[in-house]
């Protein structure tokens, strides 16, 4: 892996000196979203908000025919401050690929590639369920360098991806990588569509451990997962499961708490009712599987209703969700509701 790191580091150098470059445009995008977000069960959580987050894009074209893109997003920080991070410059080489340099972004997890929900994939909203997903290369706080294929047969694309830790989210091109540790991350996703409306979409990526001289080092962190999702007239259903194996740094024993892996179960259907309208039904339930069986666990489910409704430029989305069994802790439950107004621009 590193030798093909290497190689596309010394293409992208050599790109720079041999090709020129004609100046691109800029433009910006975003969403304007109210919200209102409430909870109940685990602790009452009644909020109203608006987001405040702008994407700044550049693109622009080569005289070999490559093009170029570079992306930027302004996100609002702790403290009323704004961040420049979440940023991507795409190298568009036609029918060689695709090269991309990321921080915190360009992320190729597949794990909500099954999700149909009409408005958002609800365990990925401010209540903490506790369902654990494999690792992401585009993970916040990460700097990547992706390859992605051109498409070949049958809509098929595939991607690979190196990262290491940076020192900080917004990290620039002289940053190194952070004091806290030296691991680095691969990933490896595939998406191919080999029928009409059936897509079907896997990654798998797993942590270079650097040398902390643990001896007793049981297990070093992997994962991964697939899905499928098909879409047939005004009916869409998927299907999809995740695996995370998290690192063990100590041996196993009898009575111990470690975690072998996680495995994560997504069903989801959604139904365009008509142009303007869309409904769905989705179910997730997550498994904690422990080293040493004999340890007791808990599975959290959760079970969503949705639907989003077109206004014209403005879209009404009502997000509603039940977990049971919330961090893995048996009659730990909750409940989530959204209520969304979205205007793009």
């Amino acid at each position: 892996m590193r030798t093909i790191m290497k190689t596309l580091l010394v293409s992208i150098a050599s790109l720079s000196l041999m090709l020129s470059v004609n100046a691109g445009e800029l433009s910006v995008s975003g969403t304007a979203k109210g919200t209102y977000h409430g909870s109940s069960g685990m602790a009452a959580d009644q909020g109203f908000g608006v987001t405040n987050e702008l994407n700044f894009t550049a693109s622009g074209e080569m005289d070999n025919g490559f093009t170029w893109s570079y992306s930027m997003e302004l996100d609002p920080a702790s403290g009323g401050a704004a961040n420049n991070d979440d940023t991507a410059i795409t190298l568009g080489m036609g029918d060689m690929g695709t090269i991309k340099l990321c921080v915190s972004e360009c992320g190729n997890n597949k794990k909500y590639a099954w999700d149909a929900s009409a408005y958002t994939s609800m365990s990925d909203t401010g209540l903490a369920e506790g369902i654990v997903y494999p690792g992401d290369a585009g993970a916040a706080g990460t700097a990547t360098i992706q390859y992605h294929t051109p498409e070949l047969p049958f809509g098929t694309t595939a991607s690979a991806a190196y990262n290491t830790v940076m020192a900080g989210d917004a990290a620039s091109g002289n940053a190194t990588g952070s004091t806290s540790g030296g691991n680095s991350r691969e990933e490896y996703s595939l998406v191919t569509k080999p029928l009409d409306g059936l897509t079907l979409s896997a990654h798998y990526n797993k942590v270079n451990d650097y040398d902390d001289d643990l001896t007793t080092e049981q297990q070093l962190e992997e994962g991964g997962s697939y899905a499928a999702k098909y879409s047939v007239g005004n009916l869409t259903v998927g299907y999809g499961k995740s695996f995370q194996a998290p690192e063990i740094t100590s041996a196993v024993t009898t009575g111990a708490t470690d975690i072998e892996y996680y495995e994560n179960t997504g069903t989801s259907i959604g139904y365009a009712v008509n142009d303007n309208l869309s409904i769905s039904y989705t179910r997730e339930t997550a498994e904690k599987n422990m080293a040493h069986s004999a340890t007791t666990t808990y599975d959290i489910e959760m079970d969503s209703i949705q639907f989003a409704y077109s206004l014209g430029g403005a879209t009404l989305s009502v997000a509603r969700a039940d977990y049971e069994n919330v961090a893995f802790s048996q009659n730990h439950d909750a409940t989530e509701t959204i209520v969304a107004m979205t205007f793009a621009f």
